[in-house]
């Protein structure tokens, strides 16, 4: 395939075995080696964030969210979430013993939609698990307002959205990263993601006392004297994987910027097309550039387009089919027409950090060519 889907950022091979000399050095392979420690904290000062912990996959980050944040699993409450996203914020839910409710997205920007959560929907819930989808800011600010109106906890499942930055509302509308909203934010540090360790994952905690717990959780509930205060889980990151995570961060100010780079090409091409819809970022936020879908206007048509672009060598994955609230696994709670539609529709198109610019062109060229002949 001439332009895979997504092909995982490598450093340069020389980069790498350095920091793993380092951990045959030591013989520390994991339990909070020193590797773990230094990707954690420059992971922290980039995002000027206070309480992040570094776990082992991003699924894990958001099971361990849910418990150090006491999310209610009484089964007649349930978590507000999002029928647009990937299988693991919802199977991370069913998984806690939780009850997804999904509630309808903004077409627009392509995440949940609060607003459309009826009264009796907030009153029975527990918390809310909103998703940047594919790093585009979630309406923040209405989230918030709901959630302290009805006395929610609020979790983002922030997989797409490393260095996906939106203003604050205060006088200063300084710009921060979105991991600063809700009462935690998790992210996957997959080797698909914009920044990877290969495995692994992140939460972010507003509060210190619900990050001290969590550090707990991933290492059996152990306290201090190794006694299991509380029943955790094994979601510890090694230091091989913390390594990777420190040679990726190396170059992580080229991986942003040229992604960036990349979706603004993309954007420029096929706002061109009237045959295609785009997604609409945040007023406030930022393109971090880590995903290029596109929706059309049926699923016959995407259909058509994946088919002929498989052909000439251009992957294409459907993010996110099905809609997660038609899957009877999850639950199937809550009325998801828009979702449910887009979920049929939408198409992404190769983004990643080796693509070049002529390379977008080619795919756009052969994007423009197949909807022509299908016309």
């Amino acid at each position: 395939m001439k332009y895979p889907i997504v092909k995982p950022f490598l450093p340069p091979l020389n980069n790498y075995p350095a920091h793993i000399a380092s951990v045959f050095e030591r013989n520390w392979l994991t339990n909070n080696g020193p590797c773990l420690q230094k990707l954690e904290q420059q992971l922290a000062e980039y995002f000027n964030v206070e309480h992040l912990l570094l776990v082992a996959n991003g699924t894990l980050a958001l099971q361990v969210a849910f418990a150090a944040l006491n999310i209610d699993t009484n089964k007649s409450a349930c978590v507000l979430t999002t029928p647009f996203s990937f299988a693991a914020t919802a199977s991370s839910l069913c998984f806690a013993n939780l009850t997804p409710e999904f509630i309808d997205i903004d077409p627009a920007t392509y995440n949940i939609d609060i607003t459309k959560a009826s009264e009796a929907q907030l009153n029975n819930a527990t918390a809310i698990l909103g998703v940047h989808v594919f790093g585009n800011p979630c309406d923040v600010a209405g989230i918030e307002r709901a959630a302290k109106q009805h006395n929610l906890k609020v979790i983002y499942d922030a997989a797409h959205a490393f260095a996906s930055d939106i203003k604050n509302t205060g006088n200063d509308m300084a710009i921060t990263s979105v991991l600063h909203k809700g009462d935690a934010a998790t992210l996957s540090l997959h080797a698909t993601k914009l920044f990877h360790s290969v495995e692994g994952g992140a939460i972010i905690f507003k509060h210190k006392a619900d990050y001290l717990k969590a550090k707990q959780l991933i290492n059996f509930g152990f306290d201090a004297q190794q006694y299991p205060e509380f029943v955790g889980i094994n979601a510890k990151m090694s230091e091989v994987h913390a390594a990777m995570g420190l040679s990726v961060f190396e170059h992580l100010d080229h991986i942003t910027s040229w992604r960036q780079q990349l979706s603004k090409r993309y954007t420029e091409r096929l706002k061109a097309i009237n045959t295609v819809q785009l997604q609409v970022w945040h007023c406030d936020g930022n393109n971090n550039g880590a995903y290029m879908p596109v929706v059309f206007e049926s699923q016959t048509l995407l259909l058509k387009v994946q088919a002929a672009l498989t052909e000439v060598g251009v992957q294409t994955r459907r993010y996110f089919y099905p809609s997660l609230s038609q899957v009877p696994a999850y639950g199937m709670r809550g009325d998801t027409p828009l979702a449910n539609s887009l979920s049929e529709r939408i198409l992404c198109l190769p983004m990643f950090t080796d693509l070049t610019l002529d390379g977008v062109d080619e795919i756009c060229d052969h994007l423009m060519t197949v909807l022509n002949d299908c016309a």
